[in-house]
């Protein structure tokens, strides 16, 4: 068999054991899913919630017309807009909850949000590991599950990452539809056409009033963009992507300036611009050392061979990795730093769940980057080649990558570590029964509720209060604002629970 047949039938071997790992990455990828959004039929509204769906709730209950809940949540956030944010797609969401449309449909919470992050990290991968970097689309599956298991299963907080609505999407949903602005962005930059250029238009509207977390490093990585374009004269390319930064500019500023946000700021601590970046910065530096844990590494143990692989056809000479590993760490703190400058904190949970996803990305960006010039360092000279493919092939790194991934796997499973995976979490409490007794509980406190006889209501705390399902309850007096707003949404008089 000749030499050029020889390496043919090597090439559809690496081939084929790609697509098989990629096939069961897949697998377990969709199999991990499937307990997360089962748990989400025992899922439940609560706070916000209700606070924000009730003026719409009360207009679907007299009209029925879904262009009439519509309205209401545009004036909703007018209202808003003045006294307390001027986020306004995202408060336009807050008062579209599911529950106002039937409280059986918050269920669909956990599996949309779910859905809509994969999709955003499938779609965003796609034509950078293929157009831009050569790769298969093998690859491509295998580094998008790893990147989304990695997300969903060890994230720091489910809870009101996943399973509460009014977080959920205002966190986690945006920085998702960020994912797929940037694919679309990749996908003009390789081949512009006008209706890719209308659609992230739509987008940088949308995303310019949402979450200022996921919005910051979209606008720089817009304007960086932009200015790379600006200096290499790309001509149509410059101009779609500068009417795209200024449109998400132009929102940015009416979400901004709303007279509500100073409200809302003479309530919280804020400091200076200064002082919140390089608070960011040192916080990156402390995810850094939390975040690449076991985890991260098996990720970056299943990847190792096939990228390894993947350089040998790869021209790009990945120069200059330590500034491209800086910038990518800067655009990653920026993340923090609005939550910082408005709350000079880390924020809520729901918050740093998609800080912790900006840094899954970034540092996996990284480690592409890196192990891209380790590759070409090693390959340079012909000498050297030789010895590389003797000591360092796709094979060699195959088996020890597999074996490190076994053993990993058995210390986590070993150390309790496996059960603090998100789907195991959910094996758990449904296995237990905690998710069905707590859903019980809400049935009984519905059913109240919704009692026609019965003007006050006094609920006593959950007796069941599981992982994930359970993020929070009413507070404990009836004048507080979120009761009140309770009680008119289920047309009671009064509604509080009773803690001591």
């Amino acid at each position: 068999m000749s030499t050029q047949n020889i390496a043919g039938e090597a090439t559809r071997k690496n081939l084929n054991i790609e697509k098989t790992v990629a096939g069961i990455l897949l697998f377990l990828l969709v199999i991990s899913l499937i307990p997360l959004m089962y748990l989400g039929r025992y899922n439940h509204p609560t706070g916000d919630d209700y606070y924000y769906g009730v003026d719409t709730r009360l207009v679907w209950e007299e009209t029925g017309k879904v262009g009439s809940v519509l309205a209401e949540a545009c004036v909703g956030v007018a209202e808003q807009y003045q006294i307390w944010q001027g986020t306004y797609s995202a408060m336009f969401l807050m008062y579209l909850p599911p529950n106002i449309w039937g409280e059986s449909a918050y269920f669909l919470v956990t599996p949309v949000i779910m859905l809509l992050l994969v999709t955003g990290i499938f779609y965003l991968l796609k034509p950078l590991m293929c157009e831009v970097a050569g790769n298969s689309t093998s690859l491509w599956c295998i580094a998008s599950s790893v990147v989304s298991m990695l997300c969903i299963q060890t994230v720091p907080s489910q809870g009101e990452t996943f399973f509460w609505y009014n977080g959920a999407m205002y966190y986690t949903g945006f920085l998702a539809v960020s994912f797929l602005f940037w694919g679309m962005l990749c996908r003009y930059l390789l081949r512009p056409r006008i209706w890719r250029l209308i659609v992230m238009g739509v987008l940088a509207v949308f995303l310019a009033g949402g979450n200022y977390v996921s919005l910051l490093p979209t606008m720089i990585i817009l304007f960086g963009l932009w200015m790379v374009l600006l200096y290499e004269k790309k001509g149509s390319r410059t101009i779609g992507i500068g009417i795209t930064l200024g449109l998400l500019l132009a929102g940015f500023a009416v979400s901004a300036l709303a007279p509500g946000n100073q409200v809302r700021q003479d309530g919280m601590w804020k400091i200076s611009a200064i002082e919140a970046i390089l608070k960011s910065l040192r916080q990156g530096v402390r995810y850094s050392f939390a975040w690449i844990g076991i985890w991260w590494l098996i990720g970056a143990l299943i990847l190792l061979p096939f990228l390894w692989r993947s350089y040998q056809k790869c021209k790009f000479r990945f120069p200059w990795p330590v500034v491209v590993i800086g910038l990518t760490y800067g655009i990653f703190c920026s993340m923090s730093c609005p939550l910082f400058y408005t709350m000079n904190s880390t924020g809520p949970a729901r918050a740093v769940s998609i800080v912790y996803y900006g840094f899954i990305l970034a540092t996996f960006f990284c480690y592409y980057y890196f192990l891209g010039y380790v590759h070409r360092v090693l390959t340079e000279r012909k000498a050297a080649r030789q010895e590389c493919k003797r000591t360092i092939s796709s094979r060699v790194l195959a088996v020890s990558g597999g074996a490190m991934v076994g053993i990993l796997l058995l210390i986590q499973a070993v150390t309790g570590a496996m059960g603090n995976c998100s789907t195991c979490k959910a094996l758990r409490i449904l296995s237990t029964g905690e998710a069905r007794a707590y859903h019980e509980e809400f049935l009984q406190r519905l059913a109240l509720l919704q009692d026609d006889s019965v003007r006050d209501i006094v609920f006593e705390p959950y007796t069941h209060q599981p992982d994930m399902l359970f993020v929070g309850d009413l507070p404990g007096y009836p004048e507080e604002p979120t009761n009140q707003r309770v009680a008119w949404y289920f047309h009671k008089d009064s509604v509080y629970v009773k803690y001591e």
